[in-house]
């Protein structure tokens, strides 16, 4: 999915913007090395982040099938905003920072590239997640 995720991010870079390139990039890192067996159960965790995608999908055919202010459209906008706040926000932030504490008492168990790696690529994550979700509350208020 991930992998997926970045070719059409990078073949559609100026459409789309930088930011899903680093997205697809980073998810797709994070979650590889998360089969690592110390790092399973954050693999499992990480891939809930995409539950919101559903239903941002649902609203671009929403709108491309004319139902652009619909009530359909209305119930899955607010949908979406819940599951954008309360999983990739709310739950990715409690996630990301119980990897960084198990990572820190880790020590020697984690490599220092790896450790970085995912500091970077999760903070990236997140704080793309975060830019995001501005821009759906910018998108309602219109």
């Amino acid at each position: 999915y991930f992998l997926w995720d970045t070719f059409v991010s990078i073949s559609d870079v100026k459409k789309i913007g930088f930011g899903f390139v680093v997205h697809g990039l980073a998810s797709f890192g994070v979650y590889i090395l998360a089969f690592k067996p110390s790092l399973q159960y954050y693999g499992a965790s990480f891939i809930m982040f995409e539950a919101s995608t559903i239903f941002l999908n649902i609203n671009w055919w929403l709108d491309k099938l004319g139902m652009t202010g619909s009530k359909l459209q209305l119930y899955n906008a607010v949908t979406l905003l819940f599951l954008y706040l309360t999983v990739r926000i709310m739950f990715g932030s409690y996630m990301s920072y119980h990897l960084f504490e198990d990572l820190k008492a880790r020590g020697t168990q984690t490599s220092a590239p790896l450790y970085y790696f995912y500091r970077i690529a999760n903070g990236s994550i997140l704080l793309l997640s975060y830019y995001w979700f501005y821009l759906l509350i910018v998108g309602a208020m219109k």
